[in-house]
């Protein structure tokens, strides 16, 4: 997985959502979010994807730049 493709920030900006009320809805802490936005983590785990897919109502694919829609 090419950590850079994935669209933390585009999915948090269509959401709405500050860095603080995605990370509470995802229950970790806004530093952690923060982290995964900027790329300053290794890549992400696949169960870290997957709650954040399952939870925000979006596809792996999308997330990960696998496709447009």
């Amino acid at each position: 997985m090419d950590f850079a493709q994935i669209r933390f920030k585009e999915l948090r900006t269509q959401l709405g959502l500050t860095q603080t009320e995605i990370a509470d809805k995802l229950g970790m802490n806004q530093v952690t979010w923060q982290k995964l936005e900027s790329k300053t983590t290794p890549d992400p785990r696949s169960s870290t994807i997957f709650h954040i897919c399952k939870t925000l109502g979006v596809s792996s694919d999308w997330l990960l730049g696998l496709e447009e829609e």
